[in-house]
C-alpha cells in the first residue's frame, strides 16, 4: 500500500512538473512585451540554469514521495477497507519558534544596507537565508496554531460544531493547504512595508496646482506677437477653458556693478491684467500699469529693489556682463509703481521682479526674452492635451509642452508596488485552486457520512455553513499569523535600509483577497456537496 501511495504521489509530482514546464514555455513568449528600467529581453533569452532545472526535477518528486511515506507512518491499513489512524502526537512549539527567530537574527546581524554600498558589500546570501528561514518558520508555526486554536473551541451552532470537529480530527490537512497563503501574504506584507518606507524617494510633492492649469508651454524666444498668438490659438483649441501667457526677460540696473562686483539684475514679466492676477495679489490693474513683485524672502526682496526702483531707469537691453560694448536700452519704471506680493503660479513657483502690462513697455525693446503659457483643460473633453500639443506644433516646432502634476510618481516604483499586489493575489488564487481540489477530495471521502447526516435530518444549509467555517477558520488563522509575521519581518527589513515604517496597513488588501478566496472556494464546493448528500450516497458494495 505504501508503494501504491508513493506511486500516486510520484505520478502527481511528475504531472505537475510537465504542467509547469508547459506553462513556462507559454508565459516565456510574453517576456518580449515587458520593459523594466528600459531593459527588455527576447523569449529565447529566458533559459533556466541547467543545475536549477536538475535540482527541481529531482527535488519535487523526491519530496512528494517522502511526504507521503512519512504521512503513512501513523496509519494502519487492513483488509476489507479498514483503515486505522494512530494516535496523533501533540505538536511541539519550541522548535517552531527557533526557525523564524534564527531567520530574524540572521537579518539583524547582516547590518544596514546603504545606497552607497556596492554589490559586493551586501551579504545577499545572508539576507536570502534569513528571509527564507523567517517565512519557513511561519509555515511551521501554522499547524501548531491551528491545532491549539481549534482544540479549545467548544459549543456553538450545529454548522460550527461540525466544522470544528472536522478540523480537530484533521487539522494537519487544513494547515498544509493554508501554509502557502501564510508564506505568500507574509512575504508580500514585508515587501510592501519596505517599499512604502521608500515612498518619499520615488514620489515627490511638486507644488504644482493641476486645478488651475494642466499644461505649461514654454519657448526660449519671446516677443509680443508670439505670446499673443499662443494665447489666442490655445484659447481657440478644443478642450481649453483658460490660458495664462507671459513674456519674460532679465533686466539690469544701469551704472555698472555694485560693491560686491555683481550687476543688480531682476526679471521683467509682461502680461495682461488677467495674467498678472494669476501671478500676484493685485488690488486693481489696468493696461499700462506696472508693479514690483516681492516674495516671502527679505533678502531676495532687497535684491529686487536694487534694480526695480520706481522712477529710475532699468536696462532692458543686452546684459553688459556678457555683451561687452553693447549700448544699454533704458526704460523707466513709473514713479507710482506699487509693491505687491507674489502668488504661486500653476507651476508652483513665485515670480518676483517687475510686472508690467503690454501698454507699459514695448516688448520689442527686450533682449533674450522667453514666452510661457499655462493652459487649463476641460476634463470632459477627450484628448484635450493632445489638441494643445498639436496647436503648439503649428505655432512653432520649438515650443515645449509639459504636464503639471501635484505628485511626481516614479513609474518603476508604481509598477513594482502594483506587481507585488498582483503577484500575491495570483499566488493566493493558485492556492485557492489547490484548496478547492483538496476540499473536493475530502468531500468524496466523506460521501457516505454526508449522505447519512442528510438522511438523519441534517439541513443542507447547515452542511454548507459547516463547509464555509471549515475553510474560513484555517484561512483566518493563517492570515493572522501571516500579518503578524509579515509586519515583524517588514520592520526588520525596513530598519536594514535605514528607513522608518510609514504604512502599517499594507495587509488590508491581502486580507480582503483572503476573504474573497474563502467565499469563492465555498461557493464552488457547494454543487459537489449537494450531489454527495443525495440518498444514493448510502449505497455500498
Amino acid at each position: 500500500m505504501r508503494r501504491i501511495a508513493a506511486g500516486e504521489a510520484l505520478f502527481g509530482a511528475l504531472l505537475g512538473l510537465v504542467a509547469g514546464a508547459v506553462l513556462f514555455l507559454l508565459l516565456r513568449e510574453l517576456v518580449g512585451v515587458v520593459d523594466l528600467t528600459n531593459v527588455s529581453a527576447y523569449p529565447s533569452d529566458m533559459v533556466p540554469a541547467p543545475g536549477l532545472v536538475a535540482l527541481v526535477v529531482v527535488a519535487v518528486p523526491v519530496s512528494a514521495v517522502l511526504v507521503t511515506l512519512i504521512s503513512l507512518r501513523s496509519v494502519a491499513i487492513e483488509p476489507l477497507g479498514v483503515v486505522r489512524g494512530g494516535k496523533q502526537r501533540k505538536r511541539r512549539l519550541w522548535w517552531r519558534l527557533v526557525v523564524p527567530a534564527a531567520g530574524i537574527a540572521i537579518l539583524l546581524l547582516s547590518g544596514r544596507i546603504d545606497a552607497d554600498m556596492g554589490n559586493d558589500a551586501v551579504n545577499v546570501t545572508a539576507i536570502a537565508v534569513g528571509s527564507a528561514l523567517a517565512l519557513i518558520g511561519l509555515s511551521a508555526l501554522l499547524p501548531w496554531l491551528v491545532e491549539a486554536a481549534v482544540g479549545r473551541l467548544r459549543g456553538g451552532p450545529v454548522p460550527w460544531q461540525l466544522a470544528v470537529r472536522r478540523l480537530q480530527l484533521t487539522s494537519g490537512t487544513a494547515s498544509r493547504a493554508v501554509s502557502g497563503i501564510t508564506v505568500a501574504v507574509a512575504g508580500a506584507v514585508a515587501l510592501q512595508m519596505m517599499f512604502a518606507s521608500m515612498h518619499d524617494e520615488f514620489n515627490q510633492i511638486t507644488g504644482q496646482d493641476p486645478t488651475r492649469a494642466q499644461l505649461t508651454v514654454h519657448s526660449m524666444t519671446g516677443d509680443g506677437p508670439l505670446a499673443q498668438r499662443m494665447i489666442d490659438d490655445f484659447a481657440g483649441t478644443e478642450g481649453v477653458t483658460k490660458v495664462i501667457g507671459t513674456v519674460q526677460a532679465y533686466v539690469t540696473r544701469p551704472g555698472g556693478k555694485n560693491a560686491d562686483g555683481m550687476t543688480p539684475t531682476t526679471e521683467l514679466t509682461i502680461g495682461t491684467c488677467a495674467t498678472l492676477r494669476e501671478l500676484a495679489e493685485l488690488r486693481s490693474c489696468e493696461d499700462g500699469d506696472t508693479f514690483v513683485s516681492h516674495t516671502g524672502s527679505r533678502e531676495q526682496n532687497d535684491w529686487v529693489d536694487t534694480t526695480a526702483r520706481p522712477g529710475k531707469p532699468v536696462n532692458v537691453g543686452p546684459d553688459p556682463d556678457f555683451n561687452k560694448g553693447a549700448k544699454p536700452v533704458l526704460w523707466t519704471l513709473p514713479k507710482d509703481t506699487p509693491t505687491v506680493q507674489a502668488r504661486r503660479n500653476p507651476s508652483g513657483t513665485k515670480f518676483d521682479g517687475i510686472f508690467a502690462t503690454p501698454g507699459a513697455v514695448d516688448i520689442k525693446m527686450l533682449d533674450d526674452a522667453s514666452t510661457s503659457s499655462w493652459v487649463k483643460l476641460d476634463p470632459n473633453t477627450p484628448d484635450a492635451d493632445e489638441h494643445v500639443r498639436n496647436a503648439a506644433a503649428r505655432i512653432s516646432p520649438f515650443l515645449g509642452v509639459d504636464s503639471l502634476k501635484a505628485v511626481d510618481r516614479d513609474k518603476q516604483y508604481a509598477s513594482i508596488a502594483r506587481g507585488l499586489q498582483i503577484g500575491a493575489s495570483v499566488t493566493m488564487a493558485l492556492i485557492a485552486a489547490s484548496m478547492l481540489v483538496s476540499l473536493m477530495e475530502q468531500l468524496r471521502e466523506r460521501k457516505r457520512l454526508l449522505a447519512a447526516l442528510t438522511a438523519f435530518g441534517t439541513r443542507r444549509s447547515s452542511m454548507a455553513w459547516s463547509l464555509l467555517w471549515q475553510t474560513a477558520i484555517p484561512v483566518a488563522l493563517g492570515l493572522a499569523l501571516a500579518i503578524a509575521g509579515g509586519l515583524g519581518l517588514g520592520v526588520v527589513m525596513t530598519r536594514m535600509i535605514g528607513k522608518s515604517v510609514t504604512d502599517w496597513w499594507s495587509f488590508i488588501p491581502l486580507t480582503g483577497a483572503g476573504a474573497a478566496m474563502v467565499a469563492a472556494v465555498t461557493l464552488l464546493s457547494l454543487p459537489p456537496l449537494r450531489r454527495m448528500m443525495r440518498p444514493d450516497g448510502l449505497r455500498t458494495e
